[in-house]
C-alpha cells in the first residue's frame, strides 16, 4: 500500500510509520513529483489537489486535507469519483469560536474605538464610548456545525440567548434556545443582536446574506463573518454599514482576499478586519495530526473514516 504526502514533517512521518510500518510513505516537495507519484498511490495527504491530479491517480481511494473549507476541491473529477475525502473538521472550532467572542467583546467594550484613540494619543471621553453588556443579548448563528457549536457554548457561558440555523442538525443542544431550518433565517436575523456566519461555502450558502437580510437585522446589531467572504454580498454589507442599517461588522474573511486597498471597509470605524487568521492556533496542529493518525489506523484496517466530507453537500 502506498501513501503520498506533500505536507508532513519528518518528525510526524516517523510517528506515522510507527502506526503503519508496512505502508510505503512517499514524501514529495514539487507538484510534478506529486503528480508522478500519485499515479499508483492508494491515498494522499496534503494540498494542491487538481482535476489533473485526480485523473492521474488511477488507484486513489482516500484524500485527507488538513483544513476544513473544501469548496475549492468540489470539481467534477473528485466529486463524481469513489475517492473518500476527509478534512480537518472539529480541529479549529475552539480557536475560531474564541476569535468570534473576541470580536463581539471588542465591539461591546468599544475596543475598536479606544485602540485607535490610543494610536492618536487621545483620552476619549466616556459619552463617545457606547459600551454594552452581552449578558442577556441574543446571538444568531448561521451554521451549527463544529465551529458554530463552539461559538454557541461560549455565548451561553456569557449568558447570551443562542439561536441557530442549520440544514442538517435537528437535535437542539441544551445551551441553544432555538434551532431552525434555513427557511427561518429571516426570523433569526430579526431577533439577533449579533449575527455570526459559521456555515461552509456551498451553492446554497453563496450570497445567502444580502441586501434583504441586512434590512431584516436590527439597527443595533453587529455582523460577524469567520466563514467565507462569498457567503455575503459584500456591496450590500458596505451599504448596510454606510446607511446604519446595522451597527458594525467583524470580518475575518472578505471577497476577495486580501481586501483591496481602495475598499471602503478599511476606513470604517465600525468595522474590524482580521486577515483570515481565526483558524490559526498553536494547538490546532496536534488536533489535525490526531485526525490523520486516527484515519490512518482506520484506513489500513478497512474501518469507516472520520471527518468524511459529503461531496454532494460540500461539507
Amino acid at each position: 500500500m502506498k501513501i503520498v504526502t506533500n505536507n508532513l514533517s519528518s518528525e510526524n512521518l516517523d510517528r506515522i510509520r510507527q502506526i503503519a510500518p508496512h505502508i510505503d510513505f512517499v514524501v514529495t516537495t514539487e507538484a510534478e513529483e506529486t503528480l508522478r507519484e500519485i499515479e499508483d498511490a492508494d491515498a494522499f495527504w496534503g494540498y494542491g489537489i487538481t482535476p489533473e491530479f485526480v485523473r492521474q491517480a488511477s488507484k486513489l481511494r482516500w484524500v485527507q486535507v488538513n483544513y476544513v473549507g473544501i469548496e475549492a476541491l468540489m470539481f467534477s473529477e473528485l466529486v463524481n469519483s469513489d475517492i473518500i475525502l476527509t478534512n480537518a473538521r472539529g480541529t479549529t472550532g475552539i480557536n475560531i469560536a474564541e476569535h468570534v467572542m473576541a470580536l463581539i467583546l471588542a465591539f461591546t467594550r468599544t475596543l475598536h474605538l479606544t485602540i485607535k484613540r490610543q494610536m492618536e494619543k487621545v483620552w476619549e471621553i466616556r459619552p463617545n464610548l457606547p459600551v454594552m453588556e452581552i449578558a442577556g443579548e441574543t446571538i444568531g448563528i448561521l451554521g451549527l456545525g463544529g465551529i458554530g457549536l463552539q461559538v454557541a457554548k461560549r455565548a451561553n457561558a456569557f449568558d447570551m440567548l443562542v439561536l441557530a440555523i442549520d440544514p442538517v442538525l435537528t437535535e437542539k443542544p441544551e445551551y441553544v434556545e432555538g434551532l431552525w431550518e434555513p427557511d427561518q433565517l429571516h426570523r433569526m436575523l430579526q431577533q439577533s443582536d449579533f449575527v455570526v456566519v459559521c456555515c461552509p461555502l456551498t451553492p446554497q450558502t453563496k450570497g445567502i446574506i444580502g441586501e434583504t437580510e441586512f434590512r431584516m437585522m436590527k439597527e443595533t446589531a453587529f455582523f460577524i463573518n469567520i466563514a467565507r467572504g462569498e457567503i455575503v454580498d459584500q456591496l450590500a454589507l458596505i451599504t448596510a454599514l454606510q446607511t446604519k442599517e446595522i451597527s458594525g461588522a467583524g470580518l475575518d474573511v472578505t471577497e476577495p482576499e486580501p481586501l483591496p486597498e481602495n475598499n471602503p471597509l478599511w476606513e470604517m470605524e465600525n468595522v474590524i478586519i482580521t486577515p483570515h487568521h481565526a483558524g490559526q492556533s498553536p494547538k490546532s496542529a496536534s488536533r489535525i495530526f490526531h485526525v490523520l493518525c486516527e484515519n490512518l489506523k482506520r484506513f489500513v484496517t478497512n474501518q469507516p473514516l472520520i471527518s468524511v466530507v459529503d461531496k454532494t453537500q460540500w461539507f
